[in-house]
C-alpha cells in the first residue's frame, strides 16, 4: 500500500538548500518560546509550496559562510550554517514550523538563541558552558545538586529542594521540576532558547524570572550519522555519535544518540592521590522513534539514560587562616573553635595561650607528619579521607502526540523522570572525623500536557492549554562520626575536662572522647511531594499588519507537603552516653544534670546503665562512686554528644495549597520590515513552601513579580547586522532566598544549661520583604565580512534588595551585639553589574577542497559578591574565560579541530573568610575528530 502522504515527497529530501532555509526559518519561529513544538506534515508542505520561489534566489546567494536570512535572529547564521552542512528532511517533528512562519523579530519579549553548531565547535555541553554564549544568565557553580540558574540577577539558591528554581529549565518541551535534572552533560542539541522574565502563559511549568529551553535533534527519514571523538588533557577521553533514519520508509524513523565523557579532574588529593576533584565520569545515551502513520498525526518517542557513576566534586575547598581580629579590635576566636586553634593553638582575650589539642599532635600519614601550616592551609592543598565523592543518577521517557486538526494543531507530551544523588563529606582533613557524612536525594516526576494550537493566518492566533506535574522527592541528610570526631568537636572546655585537664582521669577521658560520636550516624529525611495542575492561554490579536496586541493568563494550583524526620540510625560506641530523649524521640539514655550527678526519677535500667559507664570508664562499683571531676568527665562526653546529635524529630507534616496567577500583556509596533518595538508587563507568582524549620513549620510565602520591559529588535546594513535591546525592570515581592531565623531547639537547649544570651539563629529559606532588578540586555550578530560572523551580547543588572532590614550578619560583622543587619538597598549576592559575551567565527577554503575555521567565545563578568550574607570577603574580581576552536574540514566531511577551553586560565574568585572553591575548570585543550558516516 502507498504511504506517500506519510512524510515529505521523496524529490524533496534531495533538496539539502531547500531543508536549510525551512529549518532556518523553523528555528526562528516563535510558537511555544521554550518548548519545540512539532509541525504536522500538512503544514510543511504548505510551507514548501509558499517557498519554492523563493529557494532559487537563496540557492544563488547561498555562500560556504552562511549569511542570514532576511528578519533573521542573532542566531540565524550559524543556525542556516549548520542546516547546509547536513540536509534534513522535514519530518513532522524535526523542524519547528507554522504555515504563517513568525519570527522570532516580532516575539515582543527578550529571547536569545544559541544553536547546536555553536556549541559543538568549542565542545560547550554543559550549562556552565552554555550560559557563557547568552547575556544576563549566570550559572552558579557548585556540585551537582547544588548549581543553580539565574536570570537578570534572580535565582541564585543554596541547597533546597522544597523550593521552586526560579529559572526554569524545559528539556524537548518537558519542564524539570528541579535545576539539578539538567545539570549534566547535554548532546546532540539543536538550539537553546532563553526567555527573559516570568513565563508560563505559553505552557509548561511556570518560572518567575526565565526559562531556559534545550532542544534536542528529532527522528528524521533522512539517513544521517555523524561521530566526534576528543583526546584531551588530564586523560580526557569524549566521544558522541548521533544516528538515525528510516526503520520503515514513510511510517517509522529514529535517532540515536550517545556520550562518553570521561577524564580526571584538574585538582588531586594529597592524601590518596588516586583521587582528582572535579573529575568526569558520564556516559549518557538517548533512543528516539518518530512514528507517522498518517498526515494528520505523528508520535515520538524518546528515552534516555545516564547510569549511576560516581564524580569526587565535593571538597574542593582551599582554607586560609581566620583573620584574628573584628573591625572593634575584638578576637575573632577567643575560645578556641577553628581548626586552627585544634591544631596549633590559640591565644585568648586575656592574653593566655593554649596550645592546640595534643590528641590530634604528631599524628602522620602517608608517612609523612600532618601539620596545619604545611596540610590544611593554602592553595592545591588537599588531604581528606572521605574519597566516595558523589553518584549520580538519571532517566527519563517521553511520548509527544501531534494531530493535525482541521483549524488547529492539539499536541500531547507526557513524561517521567527520575534522578537520585548522593553524596559522601568530608571535613577536610585525614583524620577519622566526619564518615558517611552528606545528603541525598531520590526524585521522579510525571507531567501531562495537552496543548491546543489554532492555525496561524487570521487576525487572532492563540493557543489553550492544560498542565500537570507530580513530583515526588525524598532528601535525605546524613551525619556520621569517626573515632577522632569526638576531640574535634569538643567545646575548649569540654576537650579540658578530658584531656587538657584531666590529670589522673586521663585514660577515662581520652576514651570518653573517643567513644562520645564514634560510629554513631544520624539521618534526616525530608519528603517533598507537589501537585501542580494548571490551565493557560496565549493569544495574539494583529490588528492592523503593524500593530499586534499579545496577552495571556495562567492559572496555577499547586498543592504541597512537607514531611521531616530526624532519628538516630547507630548508636556507635557511646550508646550509653544518649540522652533520655530529644523532642520526645527516645533514646534510652539515663538523666543526669550538668555537673553529671543523677537526676531524680531515673529508672532501675537507667541507674543500671549509668552503672555500666563507671564500671567501663572509671572502674568504679557504681556511678555513686564516681568522683567530682569523674562526673564532670561523664556530663561533658554527654554534652558533647548530645551537642553533635542535635535536635531529632519524630515526624512534622507542613500544608501548602494556594492558587497562584501568570499574567502578560505586550503590545507591539512593526515600524518597517527592518525594525520592530515593543513594550510588555509579565506577571508571575513563583509557589510558596511547604517547610520545617528545627521541627517547626515554618512556611514560605509565594514570591510575586512584576516584570516591565522595554525592547526593539532590527535588522539593519541590508540584513547583515540583526540588534536587538531591551530596557527591564522587575519589582519583586517576598523574594525567596536563605535568611535567618531563630533556631528554637537551641535557644530552649541553652536556656535549660543557663546560657547566657542563649537565643540562637540558624540559617534557612525565607521571603526577603522587597526585591528590584532593573538594567539593559543587548543582543547582536554582523555578517557583512566574507567568510566571517561575529556575535555580541551584553547586559547591565541593578538587582538591589529594597528591604531587607533582617539580614544574617556576614563572619567580619559578628561582634555586632545585634543578631541581623540591614541590606536594604545593597545588590543580591552573585549578580555582576556588567555580564556579556563575544564570539566570532572564521571560514575560509584553502588548498583547493578543504575548508580552514576558527572561532572563539569570551565571556566576561564584572566584579561581585558570591556569599549570601554579602560579605566583604565574598567579592569575586571582573574575570573573563576565553575558549577557542581551531581546525580543518576536508571534502569528505572530515574534521580535526584544536580546541582550548578558559584559554587565559582564569581562575578568579573570592578572597574568603576561611576558605573558597577555586575554579573547577582551569585551562584545557584537547584535539577533536569529527565527521560523518
Amino acid at each position: 500500500m502507498s504511504k506517500t502522504h506519510n512524510a515529505l515527497p521523496k524529490h524533496f529530501r534531495a533538496a539539502p538548500l531547500a531543508a536549510a532555509v525551512v529549518a532556518a526559518l523553523g528555528l526562528l519561529s516563535s510558537g511555544a518560546l521554550h518548548a519545540a513544538e512539532p509541525a504536522t506534515i500538512a503544514e510543511l508542505q504548505a510551507e514548501i509550496a509558499r517557498l519554492k520561489q523563493a529557494l532559487a534566489a537563496k540557492e544563488g546567494a547561498a555562500t560556504q559562510a552562511a549569511q542570514p536570512a532576511p528578519e533573521a535572529t542573532p542566531a540565524s547564521a550559524p543556525a542556516l550554517a549548520a542546516a547546509e552542512d547536513e540536509p534534513q528532511a522535514l519530518g513532522a517533528v524535526t523542524v519547528r514550523a507554522k504555515r504563517k512562519i513568525e519570527l522570532l523579530k516580532d516575539v515582543p519579549l527578550s529571547v536569545s538563541v544559541v544553536t547546536g553548531a555553536e556549541l559543538d565547535r568549542e565542545l560547550a555541553q554543559d550549562l556552565s558552558a552554555i550560559t557563557k554564549r547568552s547575556a544576563g544568565i549566570q550559572f552558579n557553580q557548585n556540585n551537582t545538586r547544588g548549581a543553580s540558574l539565574s536570570i537578570r540577577g534572580l535565582g541564585k539558591r543554596s541547597f533546597t529542594e522544597t523550593q521552586d528554581p526560579s529559572v526554569g529549565m524545559v528539556v524537548d518541551g518537558v519542564s524539570y521540576g528541579l535545576s539539578q535534572l539538567a545539570n549534566f552533560d547535554f548532546y546532540d542539541v539543536d538550539s537553546v532558547d532563553v526567555t527573559r522574565g516570568p513565563q508560563g502563559t505559553l505552557g509548561g511549568k511556570g518560572a518567575s524570572s526565565g526559562v531556559v529551553s534545550i532542544n534536542t535533534k528529532r527522528p528524521s527519514f533522512y539517513p544521517s550519522a555523524d561521530y566526534q571523538i576528543t583526546y584531551g588533557q588530564r586523560d580526557t577521553v569524549m566521544a558522541k555519535a548521533n544516528l538515525g533514519g528510516p526503520i520503515i520508509d514513510d511510517l517509522l524513523a529514529w535517532r540515536g544518540s550517545f556520550l562518553v565523557d570521561r577524564s580526571r579532574g584538574y585538582y588531586t588529593n594529597n592524601f590518596d592521590s588516586n583521587y582528582s576533584l572535579y573529575n568526569k565520569n558520564r556516559v549518557s545515551g538517548r533512543t528516539q522513534f518518530l512514528f507517522t502513520p498518517s498526515a494528520d498525526f505523528n508520535a515520538r518517542i524518546s528515552f534516555d539514560l545516564e547510569p549511576h557513576a560516581p564524580q569526587v566534586q565535593n571538597g574542593l575547598t582551599f582554607y586560609k587562616n581566620q583573620p584574628d581580629r573584628f573591625a572593634d579590635g575584638s578576637l575573632t576566636d577567643p575560645s578556641g573553635t577553628t581548626t586552627r586553634a585544634k591544631l596549633t593553638g590559640y591565644t585568648n582575650a586575656s592574653g593566655a595561650y593554649t596550645p592546640g589539642r595534643a590528641w590530634f599532635a604528631g599524628r602522620d600519614f602517608n608517612g609523612t607528619p600532618y601539620t596545619y601550616a604545611n596540610n590544611y592551609i593554602g592553595d592545591n592543598n588537599l588531604n581528606f579521607n572521605e574519597n566516595q565523592g558523589q553518584t549520580v543518577h538519571n532517566k527519563g521517557g517521553q511520548v509527544d502526540l501531534t494531530w493535525n486538526l482541521a483549524n488547529h494543531t492539539l499536541t500531547s507530551i507526557t513524561a517521567t523522570r527520575k534522578y537520585s544523588f548522593d553524596a559522601h563529606n568530608d571535613e577536610g582533613t585525614p583524620f577519622d572525623i566526619s564518615r558517611n557524612g552528606g545528603g541525598g536525594v531520590d526524585y521522579q516526576q510525571f507531567s501531562q500536557e495537552l496543548k491546543l494550537k489554532s492555525k496561524p493566518g487570521g487576525a487572532f492566533d492563540y493557543v489553550a492549554g492544560l498542565f500537570y506535574l507530580k513530583t515526588e522527592d525524598d532528601i535525605a541528610s546524613k551525619s556520621g562520626w569517626g573515632s577522632d570526631a569526638g576531640a574535634w568537636f569538643a567545646t575548649t572546655a569540654q576537650y579540658n575536662t578530658l584531656d587538657r585537664l584531666a590529670g589522673v582521669n586521663r585514660g577515662a577521658g581520652l576514651a570518653l572522647l573517643r567513644d562520645a560520636l564514634a560510629d554513631t550516624l544520624v539521618k534526616g529525611d525530608t519528603v517533598v511531594d507537589t501537585k501542580s495542575t494548571a490551565i493557560y492561554g496565549n493569544g495574539t490579536w494583529h490588528a492592523t499588519d503593524a500593530i499586534s496586541l499579545n496577552g495571556g493568563l495562567r492559572l496555577t494550583h499547586e498543592n504541597r507537603s512537607t514531611t521531616d524526620t530526624r532519628v538516630v540510625t547507630a548508636n556507635g560506641a557511646g550508646a550509653a552516653l544518649n540522652p533520655v530523649a530529644v523532642r520526645g524521640v527516645q533514646l534510652g539514655g539515663f538523666n543526669s544534670t550538668a555537673s553529671g550527678t543523677l537526676a531524680a526519677g531515673n529508672s532501675a535500667a537507667q541507674v543500671a546503665l549509668a552503672d555500666a559507664v563507671a564500671s567501663r570508664y572509671f572502674g568504679a562499683a557504681s556511678y555513686g562512686a564516681l568522683s567530682s571531676a569523674q562526673l564532670a568527665q561523664v556530663a561533658a562526653a554527654k554534652a558533647l554528644r548530645a551537642g553533635q546529635i542535635g535536635q531529632l524529630i519524630s515526624g512534622i507534616t507542613s500544608h501548602y495549597d494556594d492558587n497562584l496567577v501568570t499574567a502578560t500583556l505586550s503590545p507591539s509596533y512593526r515600524f518597517n520590515d527592518n525594525v520592530t518595538g515593543y513594550t510588555s508587563w509579565q506577571y508571575g507568582e513563583k509557589s510558596g513552601s511547604a517547610l520545617n524549620v528545627n521541627g517547626l513549620s515554618a512556611n514560605v510565602r509565594p514570591e510575586k513579580t512584576n516584570a516591565f520591559e522595554v525592547g526593539l529588535k532590527s535588522s539593519l546594513l541590508k540584513n547583515t547586522l540583526i540588534l536587538n535591546a531591551d530596557l527591564f525592570q522587575m519589582n519583586i515581592r517576598d523574594y525567596q532566598s536563605t535568611v535567618r531565623v531563630v533556631d528554637d531547639f537551641t535557644t530552649q537547649t541553652n536556656i535549660a544549661n543557663g546560657q547566657a544570651n542563649p537565643t540562637a539563629y540558624v540559617t534557612a529559606q525565607g521571603n526577603v520583604p522587597k526585591v528590584r532588578g532593573r538594567g539593559l540586555e543587548l543582543d547582536a550578530v554582523y555578517s557583512g565580512i566574507q567568510n566571517l560572523s561575529i556575535r555580541v551580547a551584553g547586559a547591565y543588572t541593578d538587582a538591589r534588595y529594597v528591604s531587607f532590614p533582617l539580614a544574617a550578619k556576614p563572619d567580619e560583622l559578628a561582634y555586632l551585639t545585634a543578631p541581623y543587619v540591614d541590606q536594604s538597598g545593597l545588590t543580591l549576592p552573585g549578580v555582576a553589574k556588567w555580564t556579556g559575551n563575544v564570539g566570532a567565527e572564521y571560514r575560509l577554503p584553502v588548498w583547493g577542497d578543504k575548508q580552514f575555521h576558527t572561532s572563539f567565545t569570551t565571556s566576561f563578568t564584572s566584579r561581585y559578591n558570591n556569599t549570601d550574607t554579602l560579605s566583604d570577603y565574598g567579592y569575586v574580581p571582573g574575570n573573563a574565560v576565553t575558549d577557542v576552536s581551531m581546525g580543518l574540514t576536508f571534502k569528505t566531511g572530515f574534521d580535526v579541530s584544536l580546541v582550548v577551553k578558559n584559554a587565559t586560565d582564569n581562575r578568579a574568585h573570592e578572597p574568603a573568610w576561611t576558605s573558597y572553591a577555586p575554579n573547577p575548570y582551569p585551562r584545557w585543550f584537547g584535539l577533536t575528530f569529527s565527521g560523518k558516516l
